[in-house]
């Protein structure tokens, strides 16, 4: 399936969702690269499968994945502009709550590597996504509180 723009395809394999990207900002060469997303353990906090349901939901086949949907359900022909992710990010942690401040659409990846590098995933398999520098950053929010010395008391 083509999705977004000419740069990326979305396939659906028995273990998930294959994104192959054929260009990339961090991509210098131009070289192009496949992100394998798994299917989550949860139904309901699998990403691959709400991916699936909105696309059957919405009938798309190709162009941007992620749009706009006006009052009647229906999805719009362009896909969100970047900065909504932000926004949309911000919107849904006022609703539950939190304060929206801090939040961007960069919170996300930020969130996602620092949760793999808490959980063990190697630094090897984080950096093919971000820069070593950014990597460490994230890992040190990430040990905050696990790599320390009063987390070593047992108190």
């Amino acid at each position: 399936m083509h999705c977004g723009n000419s740069d990326t395809h979305l396939s659906f394999t028995r273990d998930g969702l294959v994104i192959d990207l054929h260009r990339s900002k961090t991509d210098q060469e131009a070289a192009g690269r496949k992100v394998g997303i798994p299917f989550g353990n949860e139904e309901a906090t699998c990403p691959v499968r709400a991916l699936r349901r909105w696309l059957a939901k919405t009938g798309i086949t190709s162009g941007a994945v992620f749009r706009g949907v006006n009052r009647h359900g229906k999805p719009s022909r362009r896909g969100l502009h970047k900065d909504c992710v932000g926004w949309i990010l911000k919107r849904a942690a006022q609703r539950a709550g939190l304060k929206p401040e801090p939040l961007g659409g960069h919170s996300l990846r930020a969130g996602c590597v620092t949760q793999a590098a808490m959980n063990g995933v190697s630094e090897r398999d984080i950096t093919r996504h971000i820069s070593t520098e950014m990597l460490a950053r994230y890992i040190r929010i990430g040990e905050f509180f696990t790599r320390n010395a009063a987390a070593g008391l047992g108190i």
